[in-house]
């Protein structure tokens, strides 16, 4: 078949060189836009905006240790991991502890002497510095306490101690001792005077009656509050009113109280056996005699030093002199 001498080739038409050349950038341009173009995400988020600085906010520096060198290979000062430094605004130190006033010493186990007047007798030593005892204003506010009591200003009773630390106020006795055995002394009379009580610890034997007294010119009242034994309250409304009682149980530590005047307190120990003394003011006590002879375990009861045990033996002509001591606690 022969062509028309007027036929051209498609190659040589300019209008379709064109077309074609323009085709061709288009699918250059799409190609190039889709590679180049942000994420659907990253597209919508705004650019971050610069977050100002508080004068008195921490700072927080973050160093790259570990930049790469060349070829990815660590700079030659470069460590592995990331380090944090923080600037922070000076923080106000803690209050420092103060010292408590007691000084705890090393306490040293009974010593036990064989006498030989066949008694039981001794001493009770504190330890230690005690915290200094509190002084109880209300006695001295009180119009009528404040001309009722003369003498030192009243103060807490906790650890009353001698110059060389002689204890008062421990109770020393014989934990068990045979029945019928021996006899109980004579009850010290608790007073009510310059609104305090007086003596602050006393002991009784289970059974035996003791006496109340008040020495004040105006009312007290005696409350007793003991948990084995039964309680009571009763007024004394003058001076020189005299009450007798009895705990028929053995209980120690029986608190007597005043519901006029709230700070009065006084302890009863409540014994059941009659060989027991409470110290004195210089720390000392004497059990009374008729102890049996035998092998006995011998109790120091302080209120706040706590209780210490010695072993001894009595008998015939032999007794015992017994040291004990007790540290602050």
């Amino acid at each position: 078949m022969s062509k028309s001498p007027d036929s051209k080739p498609a190659a040589s038409d300019p209008l379709l060189v064109l077309i074609a050349a323009l085709l061709l950038l288009a699918a250059v341009a799409t190609i190039y836009f889709a590679a180049t173009a942000p994420s659907k995400e990253s597209a919508h988020q705004p650019a971050p905006r610069p977050r100002p600085i508080l004068q008195d906010e921490p700072r927080v520096v973050v160093v790259n240790k570990s930049v790469p060198g060349a070829h990815g290979a660590p700079a030659a000062h470069a460590a592995e991991g990331h380090a944090k430094v923080e600037e922070k605004a000076p923080e106000a130190k803690p209050a420092e502890a103060k010292p408590t006033a007691a000084a705890v010493a090393t306490v040293a186990a009974p010593d036990v002497k064989t006498t030989a007047d066949g008694k039981v007798h001794g001493k009770v030593v504190l330890k230690g510095t005690p915290p200094a005892e509190k002084t109880i204003g209300a006695v001295k506010s009180d119009v009528k306490c404040g001309n009722a009591h003369t003498g030192a200003p009243a103060t807490t009773r906790n650890y009353v101690a001698a110059a060389d630390g002689g204890l008062r106020y421990a109770l020393v006795r014989i934990v068990s001792a045979p029945a019928g055995a021996g006899k109980a002394a004579e009850p010290e009379l608790i007073d009510q005077v310059g609104c305090m009580y007086e003596p602050y610890v006393s002991a009784v034997l289970a059974g035996q009656t003791f006496k109340v007294r008040n020495s004040d010119p105006f009312m007290h009242n005696v409350a007793a509050t003991p948990k084995v034994n039964k309680g009571f309250n009763f007024a004394q409304a003058s001076a020189g009113q005299v009450n007798e009682k009895v705990f028929d149980k053995p209980e120690l530590g029986v608190k007597l109280a005043c519901n006029v005047h709230p700070w009065m307190a006084s302890y009863v120990h409540v014994l059941e056996n009659p060989f027991f003394a409470v110290t004195n003011a210089k720390g000392e006590f004497v059990l009374p005699e008729g102890l049996p002879p035998g092998k006995y375990t011998l109790e120091a009861n302080h209120a706040k030093a706590g209780t210490v045990t010695a072993e001894i033996e009595v008998a015939a002509g032999k007794g015992a002199a017994v040291t004990f001591e007790l540290g602050v606690k």
